[in-house]
């Protein structure tokens, strides 16, 4: 009950507005902290989404270059950490309250809504390996305008930076590492033709 009333406000934004207002900002330092203390030291971060899960509230979703971090943020904060190779298949399709992400592995379904547009095709794109069942959604293909491609890939490497700080000891090694990233977001197929930077 006590949840419900802290949430309260957050929950009444989304169903005025048809949207989590706080799925595309940054994350927060303790949301940024407790990622943190899942990650291996090879393990980089690759994308991420936040938005709802039923009956756990604030979640968010990290997808690493190993592992799929599912971290409740709500009340009591927690992380499942589920190995890539473990997905079988994923999906998003858009909705009354933002995009939702779906992922099914090991017989157990995951489901995230309320994602800010960019963020979650992004996501659903790193999650769409070779290994899984290729996301049947048209929102799988469907091309980023500029806006929302740099504002998901600011966020993404704003997380990726804070995390894993050791990686970005200075602005040119900063300026690199952002490189790298939309690189390997174009050679892993998470950045299309149309959103090259």
């Amino acid at each position: 009950m006590l949840a419900f009333f802290r949430t309260y406000n957050e929950q009444l934004d989304i169903l005025m507005d048809g949207r989590d207002t706080g799925a595309a900002q940054l994350l927060a330092h303790a949301e940024v902290d407790l990622i943190r203390n899942h990650l291996n030291r090879d393990e980089r971060i690759t994308a991420f989404a936040a938005g709802r899960s039923i009956g756990a509230g604030r979640t968010l979703w990290v997808v690493t270059t190993q592992s799929l971090l599912v971290a409740r943020t709500s009340q009591r904060p927690a992380v499942r950490k589920h190995a890539l190779t473990s997905i079988e298949q994923v999906g998003a399709e858009q909705g009354r309250y933002g995009h939702g992400l779906s992922a099914l592995l090991a017989g157990q379904r995951l489901g995230l809504y309320g994602a800010a547009r960019g963020l979650a095709l992004l996501t659903l794109r790193a999650l769409n390996r070779p290994a899984a069942t290729p996301a049947t959604s048209t929102l799988a293909q469907t091309p980023l305008d500029d806006e929302e491609h740099q504002s998901a890939q600011h966020a993404i490497a704003d997380l990726a930076l804070r995390a894993q700080p050791l990686l970005a000891q200075s602005d040119t090694e900063a300026r690199q590492l952002l490189q790298q990233t939309a690189e390997r977001a174009r050679n892993e197929g998470q950045q299309r033709a149309p959103e090259a930077v």
